[in-house]
């Protein structure tokens, strides 16, 4: 051994190093809040959907199931509310004028753009598209759908989506349930959109892959 080890080996004697600190019950602890996190925000998720389904008459007996992805909820019931007619889609603005960049279908400027119910209408002929930004436990789209309609998940280029190729109602903040037909809703980076036009699933969902 040379006298370098032995320097270093006495030096270790004399050093007072405090003991590790205990780590698991640290990290416990913070796995215990993470688990905690994520459950609050799957029940808030369940009792959104829930608190649309049961504003149905006669659906608190009938509810079936509900799907879900960031800012949309859709729920499947025995019975539809009774809908209103479309009304205004908001304020008319200029294309650039939204706090982020819209998308739009292949590119295409859209005839006119509103600002309302949180976020932004891009209307096409024949298409109108909606797009803002979802956070996770805001959940901005609310939907009501018969049990026996054609409703499904879907894949767009990866992201979550949901596909309603029925007569349904729509509910938006602060207003009463709206009529909708065939709609595709799905996520995109860090934006929901909304798709309605009178297609099928095949060519909304080529639409929806288009927007850039």
């Amino acid at each position: 051994m040379t006298h370098l080890e032995l320097e270093l080996r006495d030096l270790g004697a004399h050093l007072e190093i405090p003991p590790a600190p205990p780590l698991t019950g640290a990290v416990r602890t913070r796995l215990t809040h993470r688990r905690h996190r994520l459950l609050v925000l799957a029940l808030a998720t369940v009792v959104a959907a829930l608190a649309v389904a049961l504003a149905v008459p006669g659906s608190r007996a009938s509810l079936l199931r509900f799907l879900h992805l960031r800012g949309a909820a859709v729920t499947l019931v025995d019975r539809l509310p009774r809908v209103t007619p479309r009304r205004s889609l908001g304020t008319p603005i200029p294309l650039g004028q939204a706090p982020f960049r819209l998308l739009l279908p292949n590119g295409r400027r859209p005839e006119r753009v509103y600002a309302g119910d949180g976020g932004y209408w891009l209307r096409y002929p024949g298409l109108l598209l909606f797009e803002y930004e979802s956070g996770a436990a805001t959940t901005l789209l609310k939907k009501v759908a018969l049990r026996s309609a054609d409703v499904e998940y879907v894949d767009v280029r990866g992201e979550p989506g949901i596909w309603i190729g029925a007569r349904h109602a729509l509910y938006l903040p602060g207003g009463p349930p709206r009529a909708a037909g065939h709609v595709l809703i799905w996520q995109h980076g860090l934006l929901t959109l909304r798709l309605e036009a009178d297609v099928g699933r095949e060519r909304a969902l080529a639409i929806a892959r288009s927007v850039r």
